[in-house]
């Protein structure tokens, strides 16, 4: 008996741990969900979400198959509050900052693994409130408005803390691939701040007002491949372009309800031809604007299905035109593909 049930065991071992991911990540079957809806050709299709570690359909080893069996299947860690979202340039591993989780998850979807990043500094030190992430080539840098400052993550072990001098309330991280600086914003300064890759501030545009150039509580920010920098200029209600430098090169957006009106915008992203995309926590939904501010499109509301947000914040447009939005208070993140 002994015998027959050592062999069922090594048969059981070797098929589960010869186990391959689930299904494909990120391609849903049945009719596509695209906006806009006809007669409008579509520009964007949804392709799915993650909420935590399960996502991925990793596969199974032997002693996890029999861990389950034995103990029950673990509770996998799964999102929170993510805020903010960043794909690395390999198209594979997507940063998500967690508030309330104090985390940052990376999911890997080539490898199907989940990391958490929470370690930081010496004494025990852990991430308190990341919310902004941004990837330097396999540097993973963090925001952190609690910490008052940024956390540098190696590739691996634990992060650095950096930027306390400055730093007040950081809100949105960006790096910029020309320069190979991160932009900053803090919404406590109303300002942008430039720090190199040893985490040194450089430089600061930037000052409380309603004036071009000025800001009133900025949130997130993102740098596009020729170097442009976006601001989302919170509370006065509008979207900011500058050069690498911090000259000013535009402006749009205004309070209101009606089309193409920001009431309280968040994540900004900016596409391969250039287009701004703008997260309206408000409104929940994204739009889509020219880069002199004309509006394209839009499409979101308040709820949870497909392409339905609550409170949603950052977003990001990685270099496969998928397009991630931090759906925050519906505890994931939705991936859409961006056509045309």
């Amino acid at each position: 008996m002994r015998s027959l049930l050592a062999q069922a065991f090594f048969l059981l071992a070797g098929v589960v741990g010869c186990g391959r991911p689930q299904g494909e990540l990120l391609n849903p079957s049945g009719p596509p969900i695209v906006w806009p809806k006809a007669p409008d050709a579509p520009r964007v299709r949804y392709l799915g979400q993650l909420r935590g570690a399960d996502d991925l359909r990793p596969p199974k080893s032997a002693w996890q198959f029999w861990q389950e069996v034995i103990h029950g299947p673990a509770e996998p860690p799964r999102l929170i509050t993510p805020q903010a979202v960043a794909v690395h340039p390999d198209g594979q591993r997507v940063a998500v900052a967690d508030t309330n989780g104090a985390c940052v998850h990376v999911f890997d979807l080539a490898r199907r693994r989940h990391e958490l990043k929470i370690a930081c500094g010496t004494g025990g030190q852990r991430l308190a409130c990341p919310v902004a992430v941004a990837w330097a080539g396999d540097t993973l840098w963090v925001a952190d408005s609690k910490l008052h400052a940024l956390v540098r993550f190696p590739a691996e072990g634990p992060g650095r803390i950096l930027g306390r001098e400055v730093l007040r309330r950081p809100a949105g991280l960006a790096f910029c691939q020309l320069n190979g600086l991160c932009y900053v914003t803090d919404a406590a300064l109303h300002a942008v701040m430039l720090f190199d890759d040893q985490g040194r501030q450089v430089a600061q545009f930037g000052s409380q007002g309603a004036g071009p150039g000025q800001f009133n509580y900025p949130s997130h920010v993102s740098c596009a491949a020729d170097g442009t920098v976006v601001v989302a200029d919170s509370l006065n209600f509008r979207v900011q372009r500058f050069s690498p430098d911090g000259a000013l090169g535009g402006v749009f957006g205004r309070k209101g309800d009606a089309a193409g009106d920001l009431a309280l915008p968040k994540g900004v992203a900016v596409d391969p031809e250039g287009n701004v995309w703008v997260v309206d926590a408000h409104f929940e939904n994204v739009q889509a604007f020219t880069a002199a501010g004309e509006l394209l499109m839009s499409f979101g509301g308040e709820g949870q299905g497909p392409g339905e947000f609550w409170l949603p914040a950052g977003i990001f447009i990685d270099a496969r035109r998928r397009i991630w939005v931090a759906d925050t208070y519906n505890r994931r993140v939705q991936v859409f593909e961006l056509h045309g």
